[in-house]
């Protein structure tokens, strides 16, 4: 097990990270951040985009609205760095187990900023990781808000093209954004994107027991609390079985109570007012019923 190398929180001049979250992603975020600098030499400066407290403008047609509450929060980066050095954007559901420098020291090689390639035809890019020249990407979200209500930009070539970067460069290895997929020495990052078993959600993650086990490491370490990890469970943000597993020696061998069970059952994962809005509340009531079945489904296999 790889010993923590810098678990600091306030840096400077060091790798600026920003993720894409919301108060209900805290828990995932901080597993996050924890995996990132216990893997990494260099200082590590990881913020919230939504802490920063900046304003983003609804777009007038629905067609081009947000899919979700952090999907333009990327567009402030440049912004809240005051124009200049570089940056990461993250998602909050991802888990690194490289050094993140490997990212941080890229060359830009004249583009605005990197990404990831999608690998395969059949998806659109993610830019789920982004590594970004603040210094030449000068985007204010009013003027990027404007070009989608007066028909300059759509929503597609906003997210899916990123026509407002000049140069876009797809050169940082798809190892670093894994989608679902662990390979032990390979995998640098990997990204829970099912948000129907993402394993702060779901018992039904076949990587799950990587993410409890960082989680574990960061309880043990104190950079993540007994009373914070309680406190998102209250609220309703995680699976409230996590309390009893992260209690577990072994996370592989660890079975829930019925307890447990019947907690997580009761549990509405936050991602369901999104699909109320998006599908309605059909789609949420079918959902459930999945939901409460993969449940018990699982419960039998693990016991």
């Amino acid at each position: 097990m790889t010993a923590p190398l810098s678990i600091r929180r306030d840096d400077t001049d060091a790798v600026r990270i920003f993720v894409a979250a919301t108060p209900a992603e805290w828990l995932p975020m901080k597993v996050l951040e924890f995996s990132i600098r216990e893997r990494t030499a260099l200082p590590v400066q990881l913020s919230a985009i939504y802490t920063h407290a900046r304003p983003i403008p609804i777009p007038r047609d629905v067609a081009n609205r947000a899919r979700t509450p952090f999907s333009f929060q990327r567009f402030l980066i440049p912004e809240l760095c005051g124009y200049k050095g570089k940056a990461i954007y993250m998602d909050a559901d991802m888990q690194v187990f490289r050094d993140i420098s490997a990212v941080w020291d890229s060359p830009f090689n004249d583009s605005d900023l990197q990404t990831v390639s999608n690998g395969t035809e059949q998806r659109r890019p993610q830019f789920s990781v982004i590594l970004m020249d603040c210094a030449r990407l000068k985007w204010k979200i009013e003027e990027i808000i404007n070009k989608l209500d007066n028909g300059t930009l759509t929503y597609a070539r906003l997210m899916f093209d990123m026509e407002v970067a000049e140069s876009v460069s797809y050169s940082l290895p798809q190892t670093w954004n894994s989608l679902e997929y662990y390979e032990e020495h390979t995998t640098c990052l990997l990204h829970y994107t099912d948000m129907n078993t993402q394993p702060w959600i779901s018992l039904g993650n076949v990587n799950g027991h990587l993410w409890v086990d960082c989680l574990k490491r960061a309880l043990a370490n104190g950079f993540i609390s007994k009373e914070e990890l309680n406190r998102e469970i209250e609220q309703g943000h995680v699976r409230p079985s996590l309390a009893s597993q992260v209690s577990s020696r072994s996370t592989p061998s660890w079975k829930p109570s019925m307890k447990d069970i019947l907690l997580d059952i009761k549990f509405t994962p936050p991602f369901y007012a999104i699909t109320a809005q998006r599908a309605g509340r059909l789609k949420v009531i079918l959902s459930r019923i999945f939901r409460a079945r993969q449940i018990l489904q699982l419960a039998f296999i693990r016991r």
